[in-house]
């Protein structure tokens, strides 16, 4: 091939190492991607492959949860397990008592950011910047830290079995939040709020009309993000509501299963189970919402 390049003209050869090239660049690009999907492929199995162990135990018996050879397709199938857990806690009720408390503190947590986040992104004023740091740093603060104060406080005003420990404190917002939000509102333009106050509206207005509705991707991801917290949160509902079976949350429930001497392995399993089913449901539906709202992050 090099030979034949010495009969080629000047254009021709040109021409002939620009394809030459092209070709390389293409092979490589082709590699990369191969790669890159095989790396996803992987992760994705990694990720997947304990849900589907998960759901195989929750369908074996006791002994063969141990099986050598593993068992992933249980031998025999024990869909018995599924109605069991019902008779062995009160499923219905810890999931709705799960369900109010996450609710409480997604509406505390969301709204309350929200507004910290708007005060932050639309005025200036003296001190904001070190507030904003402040605020930020409170992040590194470990949540472990404050739970024996914490108590105290709460026992002291009588809030031990109750849902006030596991829902007022969300009423300050989540500094997590806050800086998500700031971070979207200040994409923005400014003009949509200086329009609508010329036409007279208030400043709560403008946040309830125009940044709100502008910004439900991103208070949709922080939504999920709060329930997930809440749903699966077993140390605050075992320190505050342990004293109160008919207050426990669907983890404490979980938690039964693991008995002193023994663990009940495919009833344990069944439970979980079925306590994931409403966190896929609310991601799968709403993923639309969330993959926007991360796009918007990627672009901003």
């Amino acid at each position: 091939m090099v030979n034949n390049l010495s009969y080629m003209s000047k254009s021709e050869k040109l021409a002939f190492l620009v394809r030459e090239s092209g070709k390389k660049r293409n092979y490589k690009s082709m590699a990369l991607s191969v790669l890159k999907h095989l790396l996803l492929l992987m992760v994705a199995v990694a990720m997947v492959l304990p849900f589907l162990w998960m759901i195989s135990t929750s369908l074996k018996t006791n002994y063969n949860v141990f099986a050598v050879p593993p068992q992933w397709i249980p031998n025999p199938v024990v869909v018995e397990n599924y109605p069991q857990v019902f008779d062995m806690i009160p499923m219905i009720r810890y999931f709705f008592n799960t369900l109010l408390t996450a609710a409480g503190k997604i509406v505390g947590e969301v709204g309350v950011s929200a507004l910290v986040a708007y005060g932050f992104s639309r005025y200036s004023f003296k001190g904001k910047k070190f507030l904003f740091i402040f605020l930020l740093a409170t992040i590194m603060f470990p949540g472990e830290a404050t739970l024996v104060p914490s108590y105290i406080f709460w026992s002291f005003l009588g809030g031990i079995n109750t849902y006030a420990p596991l829902i007022i404190p969300s009423l300050g917002g989540q500094a997590v939040f806050v800086f998500f939000l700031v971070q979207y509102f200040n994409t923005i333009p400014k003009d949509f709020s200086e329009a609508a106050y010329m036409c007279g509206a208030s400043s709560f207005k403008i946040f309830w009309k125009i940044y709100l509705p502008m910004s439900m991707p991103a208070l949709i991801t922080i939504s999920i993000w709060s329930f997930m917290g809440s749903w699966n949160d077993l140390l605050a509902p075992l320190l505050y509501v342990s004293g109160n079976r008919d207050l426990f949350t669907l983890q404490i429930g979980l938690a039964m299963f693991q008995g002193t001497f023994e663990v009940k392995w495919p009833l344990l399993m069944a439970a979980t189970t079925l306590s994931l089913l409403p966190v896929i449901i609310l991601f799968f539906s709403l993923q639309k919402y969330f993959v926007q709202s991360n796009k918007g992050d990627g672009i901003k």
